[in-house]
């Protein structure tokens, strides 16, 4: 149930369908066809892909929501809250959106209901990326010196890898709601407290 597909995955017709077997007899992978897809601006993973290709099709939508816990004036209310927590931080746990939304506004509400709203919100679930942090004062420095290096003409062939391991105590987020897969990607210093 974490895992949710937009309204535009679901109208798969039938010529798609046949595209898909057809790219599969002609030797590509279920990633592969999963790409081209996306290219086609149509929103669909590999394992939806795999489905279509033996025949299981597409799981069944979600029945119509009408949460019983939350009443029904207040069902706008919750949902704007839920969508402000997850604005404020993605990568809170559905525990944590119920204690802040009963804290907020009294209501109790369940697992299901906080994953109606996240639908209903178009939040996708994906894992969390961290990119480099740069301080504010280095920013500019930084990309003066890309700059001087794309004219010069440098490309970096050569690369060096190392194998490091951190242990870091506390909360590390591996997943997080967000409405696009740009705003999964989350700031880090480089040097992070860990040890």
């Amino acid at each position: 149930t974490k895992y949710r597909r937009s309204k535009a995955v679901l109208p798969i017709r039938k010529c798609i369908r046949d595209d898909i077997r057809g790219m599969r007899d002609d030797g590509m992978t279920y990633r592969q066809i999963a790409q081209d897809l996306r290219r086609r601006k149509h929103k669909i993973s590999a394992s939806t892909v795999r489905r279509l290709i033996i025949n299981k099709g597409l799981r069944a939508p979600r029945r119509p929501y009408a949460p019983r816990s939350v009443p029904v004036a207040l069902h706008p209310t919750v949902k704007r809250l839920v969508d402000k927590l997850y604005e404020e931080e993605s990568t809170r746990t559905t525990n944590e959106i119920i204690e802040l939304v009963e804290e907020h506004t009294g209501v109790k509400v369940t697992l299901d209901v906080v994953a109606n709203i996240r639908e209903e919100l178009e939040l996708n679930h994906y894992r969390v990326r961290y990119g480099h942090s740069v301080r504010i004062v280095n920013q500019l420095i930084r990309m003066v010196y890309c700059e001087r290096m794309l004219d010069s003409g440098e490309q970096y062939l050569t690369h060096v890898f190392t194998d490091e391991t951190y242990i870091q105590l506390g909360k590390n987020a591996r997943t997080c709601f967000v409405k696009s897969r740009h705003d999964a990607t989350h700031p880090a210093p480089k040097h992070v407290p860990k040890v």
